[in-house]
């Protein structure tokens, strides 16, 4: 009898890591048949209407520096950066080689622990026998709490923040050419600019003082927002007396202390960005709040 394959018995690797911290990936391809019709006939055969798209989607905790922020922009020579990622189980592999980033997002709310997703294009093939396996490692995971957490924003100096939302839109511009021995494979990959930034924070309001919509028309200003994510990573450290060490003895002795390492796990901050919408909200069994939300473009 065959046996599944339970979640601590697969592993996704991104180029060469193995990823921690992984709520869920799904990904698969589509191919699109359309049919010819003749005349005299009528349906004849199908054919490949065009070329065959795959999507990974990944969603995880931020417990360490955010490895798919390095895949947002582009190469010095302009093109996209691509990665490869697989999900490994068993001595085999379902991936891809050469995969795009096409948006990420990251989120928390208070008594959350901060959860980031990607949506990840595929140009290329898929399925089987692709392995990103590698023997990098994380150097370290730690759970963010509110106090590790600092937010800027209209009014949050004197507002409290009970959650927000951040996003990166890149998607990416593949180009095809013909005479080429493969031409479901594009001949380069672009990042489509300008790359669109997206966030919206959520305010329990002490004295929070709304901007006039027709004031926002008729002074056209710049807004900012900043985002800081840090954590505590411990480390082993071997308990001493005077200058020598106990040398060679277990956690389960008790001779193993921990020290505190601060490590930034997350921070972004713009200053041209622009509040595009206030939505307050009130009901009877809660308090005044507002949803500030801002949007820019980087190139």
């Amino acid at each position: 009898m065959k046996n599944a394959i339970l979640n601590y018995e697969n592993i996704f690797y991104l180029d060469g890591q193995a990823i921690s911290g992984v709520i869920s990936v799904d990904g698969g391809y589509s191919i699109n048949y359309a049919p010819i019709n003749t005349i005299g006939l009528g349906y004849n055969k199908q054919v490949i209407a065009e070329v065959p798209t795959a999507e990974f989607n990944i969603n995880k905790y931020l417990l360490y520096n955010e490895p798919l922020l390095n895949y947002t922009g582009e190469r010095n020579d302009l093109e996209a950066i691509p990665l490869a990622a697989s999900i490994n189980y068993n001595n085999k592999s379902i991936g891809f080689q050469s995969g795009y980033l096409n948006s990420f997002n990251l989120s928390c709310s208070v008594g959350e622990i901060p959860q980031t997703s990607a949506s990840i294009q595929v140009f290329g093939d898929i399925g089987s026998g692709y392995s990103a396996f590698g023997n990098r490692q994380t150097k370290f995971m730690t759970v963010p709490q509110v106090k590790d957490i600092t937010l800027t924003c209209s009014g949050s100096s004197s507002n409290r923040i009970t959650s927000f939302d951040y996003s990166i839109n890149c998607p990416k511009k593949p180009i095809y050419i013909l005479g080429t021995s493969n031409n479901y494979v594009p001949y380069e990959v672009l990042c489509d600019l300008p790359i669109e930034i997206n966030a919206s924070f959520n305010i329990e309001i002490d004295d929070y003082s709304a901007r006039k919509a027709y004031e926002q028309l008729n002074n056209d200003t710049d807004s900012s927002f900043s985002i800081l994510i840090k954590g505590v990573v411990f480390e082993d450290e071997k308990l001493s007396v005077g200058s020598s060490q106990f040398l060679n003895i277990g956690i389960g002795d008790l001779v193993v202390a921990q020290k505190a390492v601060g490590a930034t796990l997350f921070t972004q901050s713009f200053n041209n960005v622009k509040l595009i919408n206030q939505e307050f909200t009130s009901n009877a069994d809660d308090i005044l709040s507002v949803k500030l939300s801002y949007k820019g473009y980087l190139n």
